[in-house]
């Protein structure tokens, strides 16, 4: 298959001015506008010592582009009657719990679909990662074992990102279906919308002639990363792996309200709705999907990313209008790719004319006061051994909070809700200070499901 769509002149100058500056080796990318494909192709390499060049076609993981695919398939089985958002998961998976058994109860799907369920990052999904040995037979095991998690905060208060609370989706999908994950993805979704090259196995991914490589930049040297071979652990939170061409059919048939191969109109526009807000912005997260806008444009979109690996897609509901950008380089290049494509068909900019502009975050929370703020400056630790060097400083210049990351630049923080700020460079996701029993600040949520402890 070597069909490709062309962009614009303007498009292709988008796509490799920031693909040649970010020195990202290769990109492909997809628009459709109106249930049609409209630009398809590949630019740069998907191996740089072969110099073989990116297509379309090329297959890539998909990373959390995934979740909104496991959103689909919970919302299937909600379609069908056999299954409930707002049950407890414990009423499924009966062996489902944390450390607290009073709060395990609270957890539903939709807490797990929209990161409110508490858990955030827990660590057992790095474990994959930083072990030589596997440490779980398979994705249950791994569920199994959250029954010694302390939880964040209690669940349904705070937005805080949960690779393992999509694990527990998987689970939950495969039980109540009785269909391993990977023939559901298959046989449910890939072949209802015609994904003819997407894969739910990375060893598909590897084994394919049109595979992409990854790679990291250190240095100003270029190093090939080398994922793990099983990712089957993790595949309903970043395990899909995927062509730009085939997704941009996804993206079609997730504004199809009318007669979609997924999900009924009621479905689509749950996922694509608020579940979790962030503060009172009127943005927040649904179900597999982050939903910011400007202008009263609704954007509905995820990132994903994994070592050498960066992917973005976006759907403009209104407009008819999505974008799906893969790239083969971390970072945020895919991001800056994707919502300049979108700049580019519209008349109004997305969400900032680029990617050095702010956020337009809107909010009528009042400023906190000067004795507010001072209540969240110190020093904040990330708990979890992977990377205890972690820290995030925050700091007050006048009356503003500054948030200042040890592997990042400082940035100014604006209020959102009670507790609750947003980075307008870095966000949209909120920045969650939390309180002890005695009403002391006692750690931060990072919005990306990272927990830091307050050192005294």
């Amino acid at each position: 298959m070597t069909q490709n769509f062309d962009f614009s002149p303007e498009q292709e100058d988008i796509i490799e001015s920031i693909r040649v500056t970010r020195g990202i080796p290769g990109v492909a990318a997809a628009i459709v506008k109106d249930r049609e494909i409209i630009a398809a192709d590949g630019f740069g390499h998907r191996n740089r010592d072969a110099q073989l060049p990116m297509t379309a076609h090329t297959v890539l993981p998909l990373c959390s582009l995934t979740k909104s695919f496991t959103g689909v398939a919970v919302m299937q089985l909600v379609d069908s009657g056999k299954l409930s958002l707002d049950e407890p998961v414990a009423s499924y998976l009966s062996n489902f719990r944390v450390a607290d058994i009073e709060a395990s109860r609270k957890i539903t799907p939709r807490s797990l679909l929209c990161h409110k369920s508490g858990m955030g990052n827990t660590g057992h999904r790095d474990r994959i990662w930083h072990e030589e040995v596997n440490p779980y037979k398979d994705r249950a095991d791994l569920v199994n074992q959250l029954a010694e998690v302390r939880l964040q905060t209690p669940p349904n208060v705070a937005f805080s990102y949960s690779n393992e609370g999509y694990i527990t989706l998987g689970v939950l999908v495969e039980t109540i279906s009785s269909t391993p994950l990977e023939d559901y993805f298959q046989s449910q979704i890939f072949e209802a919308v015609g994904m003819q090259r997407t894969y739910p196995r990375f060893s598909q991914w590897q084994s394919d002639p049109d595979k992409s490589h990854g790679y990291v930049k250190k240095e100003g040297a270029y190093e090939e990363t080398q994922l793990v071979a099983d990712y089957s652990i993790s595949l309903s939170t970043g395990g899909i792996c995927s062509t730009a061409y085939d997704y941009a059919n996804y993206l079609i048939a997730s504004m199809n309200y009318a007669n979609s191969a997924l999900l009924s109109l009621g479905s689509l526009d749950t996922m694509q709705t608020v579940s979790m807000p962030y503060g009172d912005t009127g943005w927040g997260y649904g179900l597999g999907w982050e939903i910011i806008g400007n202008a009263g444009r609704k954007v509905v979109s995820h990132s994903g990313g994994l070592p050498g690996i960066a992917t973005r897609a976006l759907i403009i509901p209104s407009e008819q209008l999505g974008v799906v950008v893969l790239t083969n380089l971390s970072g945020w290049g895919a991001r800056q790719i994707a919502n300049q494509l979108a700049n580019s068909t519209l008349d109004t900019p997305l969400l900032r004319p680029t990617y050095e502009d702010p956020l337009p975050v809107n909010t009528r929370y009042p400023a906190p006061s000067a004795n507010t703020l001072a209540q969240y400056v110190g020093t904040y630790t990330w708990v979890y051994q992977q990377n205890e060097e972690a820290q995030i400083t925050i700091e007050m210049d006048g009356g503003t909070l500054i948030a200042r990351p040890s592997d990042g630049e400082a940035t100014s923080l604006i209020a959102i809700s009670s507790d609750i700020f947003m980075d307008p460079y870095g966000g949209p996701r909120p920045i969650h200070f939390v309180r002890g029993a005695e009403g002391n600040v006692t750690s931060l949520l990072s919005g990306r499901g990272g927990m830091f402890q307050r050192r005294e």
